[in-house]
């Protein structure tokens, strides 16, 4: 009975300090962030692996803007078979007066970078294929 109630205490402590942790994780100046990411086509045929940063920059209507980074590479492991694979983004864009996603894949570089932007997303292609893409 005694075990049952000190493992009881400790996991409302550990609950205690994990929200504590995450209260601060969340309510801190989070300016910059990034990470390592990986992934590969539904046929396996292409993979990509790299990182990215991302910086707040401004707020525009009341919207995070975002500076993005990313060093990438692409590998495609069929290429025997004529398609290759690339880099593709889908994103929010200020243009000076309005948020713009014109919900297209833009290719971009291996190695790049864009700015005010927002809802970025990364993904993986057969190269002009849209169905083939998928999110990293």
């Amino acid at each position: 009975m005694r075990n049952d109630a000190i493992k009881g205490a400790l996991r409302l402590l550990a609950t205690a300090v994990t929200a504590a942790g995450l209260l601060v994780t969340f309510t801190g100046a989070a300016h910059a962030s990034g990470g390592t990411f990986s992934g590969r086509t539904a046929n396996g045929c292409g993979t990509a692996s790299g990182t990215y940063h991302w910086y707040e920059t401004t707020q525009y209507n009341g919207k995070q803007a975002y500076k993005t980074d990313w060093d990438m590479a692409v590998v495609d492991h069929c290429s025997t078979d004529g398609v290759s694979e690339g880099l593709y983004t889908k994103y929010s864009k200020w243009n000076g007066s309005a948020w713009v996603n014109d919900g297209n894949f833009h290719k971009i570089k291996p190695a790049d970078h864009a700015k005010d932007v927002a809802d970025v997303r990364l993904y993986i292609c057969h190269v002009g294929n849209g169905d083939s893409c998928v999110m990293l």
